[in-house]
C-alpha cells in the first residue's frame, strides 16, 4: 500500500489550505490484480517414456491431481500432458496446445472443490465440483508416464 501525504500548501492569494492526498492501491487492487497478473507460463509437453513403471505413473497421476484441482496450478499440471493427447471433449480439439489455450487463461480463477481422485493403471480419475460447470469427472489415460487421452463428464 502506498500512502502519500502532502504538507499544507500556502497560497498568498487565498487562505491557507491543506491538501491531503491519500492514495491507496488497496482500493484499486481488485482491478489491478486482474490486469497486472502475469499469464501462467506454458510448460513443455510431457515426453512419454515406455519404461515408466505403474508405480511411477501412479505417483505422477497424484502429482497431476494435486496441481490441477487442489492447487489449480495449470503450469505444473500441464507438465504431465503429452503433445498429441486425445481430447474427447467436443468443445476442444486434440492436443496439448488446444487444451492449454482453453484452460490457461481461466483455470486459476475457477471456483473448484475437489471431491475425489482414483488411479487404476493405466487410468486416473479426478472428481470435483466447479461452480461454473457443476460436478465434473475427468478420466485420463496414461502411457509412458504422460496423459495421452482425456474424457470429461459433467
Amino acid at each position: 500500500m502506498i500512502i502519500m501525504i502532502l504538507k499544507p500548501i500556502v497560497n498568498p492569494m487565498k487562505p491557507i489550505m491543506t491538501n491531503v492526498v491519500i492514495t491507496s492501491l488497496l482500493l484499486l487492487a481488485p482491478l489491478s490484480w486482474a490486469v497486472l497478473a502475469a499469464p501462467p507460463k506454458k510448460p513443455e509437453p510431457c515426453i512419454c517414456n515406455p519404461h515408466t513403471t505403474t508405480t511411477t505413473t501412479e505417483f505422477r497421476a497424484q502429482a497431476f491431481a494435486k496441481a490441477f484441482i487442489y492447487e489449480q496450478d495449470i503450469s505444473e499440471a500441464f507438465k504431465y500432458i503429452a503433445q498429441d493427447y486425445i481430447n474427447h471433449n467436443p468443445a476442444a480439439q486434440n492436443g496439448f496446445d488446444s487444451a492449454w489455450d482453453i484452460l490457461s487463461p481461466i483455470w486459476a480463477e475457477q471456483n473448484i472443490t475437489a471431491q475425489r481422485t482414483a488411479f487404476e493403471y493405466p487410468q486416473s480419475w479426478l472428481g470435483y465440483h466447479n461452480v461454473e460447470f457443476g460436478d465434473v469427472v475427468d478420466r485420463y489415460r496414461w502411457d509412458g508416464g504422460c496423459i495421452v487421452e482425456h474424457v470429461s463428464v459433467t
